[in-house]
């Protein structure tokens, strides 16, 4: 099991690292613009290695943990009625200081995106349906795991006709639905060949496909080329993207939530995951080379950004939302009756880590994908 975790998942701790990092620079330049004290400005999580230097009051750190930095402000240790402390400013100054953190995790979304574009972005040349298509994972217990098919697989047959192009593959298989099924594959280098039987419309799980495979486009060199965007267009490419994504998570969430309450709903496609998740596919996208990095620290980065705006307790939208109530019923709420609030709301998400980080880890053990679906 733990062999197949190599020093590749190791890319986790700058990935998150870096997002953590700008979330909290985030608060840190929207707290002092907005007249919220701060007492210090860790790099890394404690305990504390050493004090770097002390400037206008804020300490600045070196801790032990290499994981991102926190900001500490007046009033976070229990004295709300603290001068300068966050919860003694105006709300509307609270959440300028809270949205900070989420907004520049948006920004380094829009600037990884355009880094992409301006880095250049490969491109295929010819006919999509003259590509090979590769097998890039595999479901447990789905009739492709139970033959033995692998991610990396390049599919080259179904019944012995050669097939290319992932549209043509798909109509393949879903013709050979419910029948015993001959797909021919090439595994480093050597041809071998399975039978199968594609699963039926009625009998396919949800997030899977008739065998239960992920698929896409194999581009072999001299097949593409790159196209690089100038800085105007990286910028646009880069906003958009974001844009994009950003909508893309907003609907998923709200469809999830639609399915929480409607029992006719469906559940969407996918899963959730933990660190121990987001370590091992880190790991497959870090041997992948440094742009699905990249793409991957975008993506997460537009993902933290929208949990952390969530109206739950403890997160950012949790305290922003009460700081909306106060402004809309023009009294404070008391800084105790809040605090409370937001330990319950943090012990909860504790709990709810603890119990993602275990199902990671049994899936781990077990030889299952990190997320539901591949």
């Amino acid at each position: 099991m733990f062999d197949n975790f190599q020093l590749t998942s190791l890319a986790v701790i700058p990935v998150l690292g870096l997002l953590i990092f700008v979330h909290e620079l985030g608060h840190f330049l929207a707290a002092r613009w907005m007249g919220v004290r701060v007492l210090e400005f860790g790099f890394g999580y404690p305990p504390r290695a050493k004090t770097l230097f002390t400037r206008n009051g804020v300490e600045y750190t070196l801790n032990w943990l290499p994981f991102g930095g926190f900001v500490r402000m007046a009033g976070e240790d229990g004295d709300f009625e603290a001068a300068g402390s966050l919860l003694s400013v105006a709300p509307w100054r609270r959440i300028v200081v809270l949205f900070a953190g989420p907004f520049m995790n948006f920004v380094t979304a829009v600037f990884l995106f355009a880094l992409l574009l301006l880095a250049g972005t490969p491109q295929f040349t010819g006919d999509p349906n003259e590509l090979r298509v590769a097998i890039v994972g595999v479901a447990v217990d789905s009739p492709a795991g139970q033959a033995g098919l692998q991610a990396g697989d390049i599919i080259l047959a179904i019944e012995e006709a050669e097939v290319r192009g992932i549209d043509n593959v798909s109509a393949g298989i879903a013709a050979r639905a419910g029948q015993a099924t001959r797909l021919t594959v090439e595994r480093a280098g050597e041809m071998l060949t399975v039978i199968l039987t594609p699963r039926l419309p009625q009998e396919i799980p949800a997030g899977e496909g008739a065998t239960g495979v992920r698929i896409q486009e194999y581009i072999e060199s001299g097949q593409w080329e790159l196209v690089r965007a100038g800085p105007v267009a990286a910028l646009a490419g880069g906003l958009e993207s974001t844009r994009y994504l950003t909508a893309r998570m907003i609907e998923g969430l709200a469809t999830l939530l639609r399915a929480l309450i409607l029992p006719r709903e469906t559940l969407p496609e996918g899963g959730v995951g933990g660190l121990v998740a987001i370590g091992r596919i880190a790991a497959e996208v870090a041997r992948e080379g440094w742009r699905d990095l990249v793409n991957l620290t975008a993506f997460l980065s537009v993902n933290l950004a929208i949990l952390n705006l969530l109206p739950i307790p403890a997160l950012d939208g949790g305290r922003i939302t009460f700081a909306l109530i106060e402004m809309l019923r023009r009294r404070r709420i008391p800084p105790e009756k809040e605090a409370m609030v937001h330990l319950a709301g943090y012990a909860l998400l504790l709990a709810m880590m603890v119990l993602i980080t275990f199902v990671d880890v049994s899936n781990w053990i077990a030889g299952r994908p990190p997320l539901p679906g591949g």
